[in-house]
């Protein structure tokens, strides 16, 4: 608990999703608040510890379904990402980001207080916002999470063009990035960034494979590191003023007899260790990420419009190339990858290609027919060949499941409503696969 806490209005009652797009405080003994959502399952196959997941609903109540329903969450979350409505106050055509402080306020806790039971012990959790909120959700973020729990602020690159009518050109967003285990142990299971400069070749045809080289000395004067190493051209060298060589003499003649020492220049160079693949140790990442590494949101914008040109796209989205390097440094094959504000789906689509685990919210139904569905159905296909998918050697395969969790509070939709999803449902034959579209539950919640 931190020390200093923000006040809001209402601070003090839970917020539970309300119809369709909604938010409504309710008084923490308010029998709606202590139920739990039911899961209407949307496709055949049974949700288990290895199910991937797309949720229709508000992200609190499909944690909680999911947690009190299923053993998706049993293995622990590793690695939370969510991009939620920033509150610029400004609307988009996908959502609306317009919410009154103090609900915005304690929409973001209240989500967060629920992911943090499910949270492994090595879990981090990414949340991507812009300067509108950013300070504050900190505030919220250490009082979910401990201050302890802070690692870093992660400035990404947005864009790359200028905006000349503004007092400054924002080009940027920020990832709070916070680890209950705290920094100090989070770093000892977290992923290094891989040597962009590294090249690995094989100048000596050493059967294991081809290397990198590294210098075979250390800063700082070590007696036991101080002897005459014999060239094979049979110079005698010291270590150079100020330093010692990297090991002991002993060490260093083990690693000659392994052959993994090397001398450039024909044999008449300084000794170099050889490094192999699997010895390289990569970069600490840095905490500001450029559009080179990492994308932009108009590179995001071009995939989308690549995959859906009969539509109008998400006016921010995420690249994959962020969402690839996020994911590799929080997780490995196999682990789970939770996204409750799920959008056009990058998030999902990202942890799939990498092997991972996934479990994605998204409370607009429309978004998620228009988007997840078809989405991640290419990405089941292998035929969605953009973002990551050559970095992650793709090639399709997996499977989902789909579920709609209903909101506690609220009205149901319009017959309209429930027409036009229908249709939609219909006119994707790929999602007909995934989806048993004569449940009538799933028009009577959405």
């Amino acid at each position: 608990m931190s020390d200093v806490q923000l006040v809001w209005s209402n601070k003090h009652l839970p917020l539970l999703a309300s119809g369709v797009s909604s938010y409504e405080w309710v008084q923490p003994t308010d029998s709606r608040r202590v139920a739990v959502s039911k899961i209407e399952p949307l496709s055949s196959g049974p949700l288990s510890t290895n199910s991937n997941v797309l949720a229709i609903g508000d992200g609190l109540d499909v944690l909680e379904a999911l947690k009190a329903n299923t053993s998706v969450m049993d293995s622990g979350i590793r690695l939370v990402y969510i991009d939620p409505p920033f509150n610029t106050q400004v609307n988009f055509r996908q959502y609306s980001d317009s919410m009154q402080r103090p609900m915005w306020l304690s929409m973001m806790r209240d989500r967060l207080e629920a992911l943090r039971p499910m949270l492994a012990e090595d879990a981090s959790v990414w949340v991507h916002l812009d300067d509108s909120e950013v300070h504050r959700a900190r505030a919220v973020m250490d009082e979910v999470f401990g201050e302890d729990a802070f690692v870093a602020s992660v400035i990404w690159q947005k864009k790359t063009t200028r905006d000349s009518r503004a007092a400054f050109s924002s080009n940027h967003d920020t990832i709070l990035v916070y680890a209950p285990s705290g920094p100090k142990k989070w770093k000892t299971s977290r992923n290094l960034l891989a040597k962009e400069d590294t090249h690995l070749r094989n100048r000596d045809d050493d059967p294991r494979g081809p290397w990198a080289d590294a210098p075979f000395t250390a800063p700082g004067y070590r007696k036991a590191q101080q002897y005459k190493i014999v060239t094979p051209t049979g110079q005698l060298l010291t270590p150079p003023r100020g330093r010692s060589w990297y090991a002991t003499e002993q060490t260093f003649l083990d690693l000659l007899a392994d052959g993994r020492i090397w001398f450039p220049k024909g044999g008449d160079g300084s000794p170099r260790l050889k490094l192999f693949a699997n010895q390289l140790r990569g970069l600490v990442p840095f905490t500001v990420w450029g559009a080179t590494d990492t994308g932009t949101n108009d590179d995001a914008k071009r995939h989308l419009m690549a995959l859906f040109p009969e539509i109008d796209v998400f006016d921010t989205p995420k690249p994959e190339s962020l969402l690839e390097r996020i994911i590799h440094i929080g997780t490995n094959a196999g682990e789970l990858v939770v996204d409750i504000f799920g959008g056009s789906g990058t998030t999902a689509a990202v942890a799939h290609k990498m092997g991972r685990r996934w479990v994605v919210a998204e409370r607009n139904s429309q978004t998620t027919l228009d988007f997840l569905l078809p989405r991640l159905q290419r990405v089941i296909d292998g035929t969605d060949a953009g973002g990551v998918t050559e970095v992650a050697s793709w090639c399709g395969g997996g499977s989902f499941e789909v579920i709609v969790v209903p909101p506690r509070v609220g009205i149901r939709s319009n017959q309209d409503n429930e027409k036009v999803i229908r249709q939609k449902l219909i006119a994707h034959s790929k999602a007909r696969k995934q989806i048993e579209i004569h449940k009538e539950t799933f028009f009577a919640t959405v």
